[in-house]
């Protein structure tokens, strides 16, 4: 469904509440409302036909004379233009929406990104993601920030662009995830090709590349149809652990403070995206760590021998 379908739906009350919840959440839905109430709002000024009609129908037609209806309506054109031109305004500037998932009580909640050509994205916590509709048939260019799951439909080339990197494929399955000095591509069908400055690497289905603070690596992973922080789970393979912490700050947006803590150590397992206390655990546990809660504050130190 495309953004202007989505809005269509919305203005006519035919989005489920799941999709209208989705939808009123977005960045950019206050300007829509506007453009809505600003709709709704308008009046023309008030016009009584036979009043004008008595004034007018003895010099519609006088000889020399130029009057015309149309002149007689102009200022109510006008009006009927500018609103017009409003809504067309903000069905394009919907195109560049930025739909994003930033800690405002949601917790392992994915929205669904459908672009113009049905694609899809999915995108996880603290992310966004900006497209251009009116140029989608000749470009099919998203820029991500964050980190994003991609259904891909088949067609011409097919571009994710961060700051780290550019992900091009024609049609397949792959995961993104931009973050401060952290960058992996994951393929999960298909071929996909990675641009990052002077590499580049292909990837086929099981095969992911990452840069971790500044070191690059090509490695496989466990092959699954789908990463696991769609179905709740965020995983890691030899990852170190300031990552690890930054990522549930993400997805239960809270505060993690360490103390004499080594946030270099590596880290291979996962934890789930909807309990707060069994995913500390799942952390802190493996890594001889223990932790406290005070208000929205977890404190994290080393376990005592």
């Amino acid at each position: 469904m495309t953004n202007d379908d989505i809005i269509k739906k919305w203005l006519a009350g035919e989005l489920s509440d799941e999709e209208k919840r989705k939808f009123e959440s977005a960045e950019k839905f206050a300007d829509v409302r506007k453009l809505s109430d600003a709709l709704h709002a308008f009046k023309a000024p008030a016009y009584h036909t036979e009043e004008e009609y008595k004034k007018l129908s003895g010099r519609l037609f006088r000889k020399g004379n130029t009057i015309t209806l149309y002149n007689r309506l102009k200022p109510v054109l006008k009006i009927a233009a500018i609103v017009i031109i409003a809504i067309t305004l903000g069905y394009f500037s919907y195109n560049y929406l930025s739909y994003s998932l930033n800690g405002n009580g949601w917790i392992a909640e994915q929205p669904e990104v459908y672009l113009p050509d049905s694609s899809l994205a999915i995108l996880n916590a603290d992310s966004k993601i900006r497209f251009t509709e009116k140029t989608w048939a000749h470009e099919r260019d998203v820029e991500l920030v964050g980190e994003a799951f991609f259904k891909v439909k088949k067609g011409s080339q097919f571009n994710v662009k961060t700051d780290q990197g550019i992900v091009t494929v024609l049609g397949t399955r792959f995961n993104v995830k931009d973050r401060h000095n952290f960058y992996e591509v994951a393929c999960y069908t298909g071929l996909v090709r990675v641009i990052s400055g002077h590499d580049t690497v292909f990837l086929h289905p099981g095969e992911a590349f990452r840069i971790v603070n500044v070191k690059k690596e090509k490695y496989t992973f466990q092959y699954k149809p789908e990463p696991g922080w769609l179905h709740g789970e965020s995983s890691f393979k030899s990852i170190p652990l300031k990552f690890v912490f930054a990522e549930l700050e993400r997805q239960y947006n809270i505060n993690i403070e360490t103390k004499n803590v080594n946030v270099n150590q590596l880290f291979s397992g996962s934890f789930t995206n909807n309990n707060l206390k069994i995913a500390l655990k799942s952390v802190t546990i493996p890594a001889n760590l223990r932790y406290t809660e005070k208000n929205n504050k977890v404190i994290v130190t080393v376990e005592d021998k």
